[in-house]
């Protein structure tokens, strides 16, 4: 394929790697202008088309989601035909550096950098298995190795869909079963089909096992006799063939190999966790940073790279603050001594400034009495002033009130309880003027007004003086003699307010008509229609029950005003 033009945009390089049922190409992604890496996939013959086409997409876009620093990235995917063959493709990111297979032929690396390997693995899990996505072919050839330490994950998705591809028709390659037995979990190698993460985790033990005694923990020249001991054998401990080895990495790794999956790590964060925690520990407890330097972990984007240079770090600041203490003793010893004869040196300046503030405060808090007082007798005078103003207040909300008859009928009956205050409203009646044909007697009427009139205007009088002896009194009450004239201003308001609503709350009226339909008649009179030689009867009992009702609503202020006093 070399030279071709994949799908009209990427043009295919030399070959990078080749599989049982594919290969991997660089390529020139033509649109982007940027280097790629094609995998080409070969479906075997006989398989519906639609249906494996489906199920690439489908696993591939899974795997597109991924997007981790330990994963290789996904950039598209695409079916073309090949020699009239169906060729599903996809394209990654191009990476240079090693595979771990090739890495573990040249040489068994020390524990602490497969430690650092496998802590980038399961961060790659971790973020695959958050998505539900299960590699299934965890092993060495599914790992690149960069030059800057970092590892990366290929064929994310792959996996399941050759497994689901074959299984469609209970296929095998040549006979023999699909993934790599050496690596494969017990489930996988029994057959069945719906596992989860844990079969990852089995297999980042066995890729671990590997990197760690120089093998993988299962090996024979048949591969059906691996897939019998992964399903059955129990694996020989790796701290059994590498001398040394921390225990809590033997126990892990014999953790991830247990054979029920409810008996591993229960995720890849707890597998995570433990290998930085050997990282760390083994960076705390020695003296010198070759664990870090074999871990190849000081990258920074390498979350296990973060935690043992923070350990390394502290361990030094330890280091460092032993060296210290015994300086630092004898300093403090010397410091010690000038400070306690400096406390008492600045304890007797303290007392002496003391007594200095206390009189001093004495002498100023006499100077405020005085100013108090004199203050006081200041607020008392025009307390008494504003007394007298409050004594003389005119309340001018009594010179409109008017009463309708209907509000009258109403109150009056409950406000005028006594049998005197009764008769001197309800026992009205209109006088029997002499009638002069059609009209009343001109001279009885102008004298029944007249008394009419004066004797309002003393109900008027009297619920003034009755209001002001109110206003007063609340003033009197709520005010001493070291009130301010606000304060003297603020309660003679609220009590002119109160006033009002408690007569507002007993007398409360409508509609009524204008004070000039019938002011005071002074030195003339109304402008009665003469009938005759008489006042129109009807204009005249329509004044004269105006002013009557006038002065049974007085009345009946006077009388709540007298309760309230």
């Amino acid at each position: 394929m070399q030279g071709v033009l994949l799908a009209e945009r990427f043009r295919i390089g030399d070959r990078l790697g080749a599989g049982g049922m594919g290969q991997v190409w660089a390529a020139q992604d033509e649109r982007m202008r940027r280097e790629v890496a094609v995998k080409t996939v070969h479906p075997p013959y006989g398989l519906n088309e639609a249906e494996t086409r489906a199920r690439f997409q489908r696993e591939v876009q899974l795997a597109g989601r991924l997007s981790h620093q330990n994963i290789v990235t996904v950039h598209d995917w695409g079916e073309v035909t090949v020699d009239g063959r169906q060729t599903l493709y996809l394209v990654m990111e191009l990476l240079q550096g090693v595979s771990l297979h090739r890495r573990l032929k040249d040489a068994t690396p020390g524990w602490p950098l497969a430690v650092g390997w496998a802590a980038q693995i399961v961060e790659a899990l971790h973020a695959a298995h958050l998505r539900g996505v299960v590699h299934r072919d965890i092993k060495p050839a599914n790992t690149l190795l960069t030059p800057d330490g970092t590892v990366k994950v290929l064929d994310f998705g792959v996996a399941k869909f050759l497994g689901d591809t074959l299984g469609a028709r209970q296929l095998t390659v040549t006979g023999v079963p699909l993934g790599s037995p050496p690596y494969m979990s017990p489930e996988q190698a029994e057959g069945v089909r719906d596992i989860d993460h844990r079969s990852d985790l089995y297999s980042l033990g066995c890729l671990l096992y590997h990197a760690v005694t120089g093998r993988p923990p299962f090996v024979s020249h048949v591969q059906l006799a691996v897939l019998r001991m992964q399903m059955e054998d129990a694996p020989v401990p790796p701290s059994q063939l590498v001398p040394g080895l921390p225990s809590a990495l033997d126990d892990l790794i014999l953790h991830l190999l247990a054979k029920r999956p409810d008996d591993r790590p229960a995720d890849a964060v707890a597998v995570h966790d433990v290998l930085t925690g050997i990282l760390v520990q083994q960076a705390v407890s020695r003296s010198d940073v070759t664990v870090l330097d074999m871990a190849r972990v000081r990258a920074a984007d390498a979350v296990a790279g973060q935690l043992v240079k923070k350990a390394w770090e502290v361990w030094q600041q330890v280091e460092a603050v032993e060296v210290q203490i015994e300086e630092t003793e004898a300093w403090a010893a010397r410091v010690r001594t000038d400070a306690e004869a400096e406390i008492r040196r600045r304890l007797d300046e303290a007392a002496a400034a003391a007594e200095h503030t206390v009189a001093a405060a004495r002498v100023e808090a006499e100077r405020m009495v005085a100013a108090a007082r004199s203050e006081a007798s200041k607020i008392l005078s025009e307390a008494k002033d504003t007394a007298l103003q409050a004594e003389s207040l005119r309340l001018d909300m009594w010179n409109d009130v008017h009463w309708p008859r209907q509000v009258m009928e109403a109150l009056v009956p409950a406000l005028l309880v006594t049998d005197d205050e009764k008769r001197a409203v309800t026992g009205y009646a209109f006088p029997a003027f002499a009638q002069v044909r059609r009209g009343y007697d001109r001279k009885q009427v102008e004298e029944r007004i007249r008394q009419l009139l004066a004797e309002r205007d003393d109900y008027q009088a009297e619920l003034r003086s009755l209001a002001r002896a109110y206003v007063t009194r609340k003033v009197t009450s709520g005010t001493t003699a070291g009130s301010s004239a606000l304060e003297y201003e603020a309660v003679r308001r609220r009590a002119q307010q109160e006033l009002i609503e408690a007569l507002d709350t007993d007398l409360r009226y409508t509609d009524y008509e204008p004070r000039s339909a019938y002011a005071s008649m002074g030195d003339g009179l109304p402008p009665f229609e003469l009938v005759r030689k008489g006042y129109d009867r009807a204009q005249v009992d329509r004044y004269i029950e105006k002013l009557w009702q006038e002065e049974v609503y007085l009345y009946a202020g006077i009388t709540v005003l007298r309760r309230l006093l």
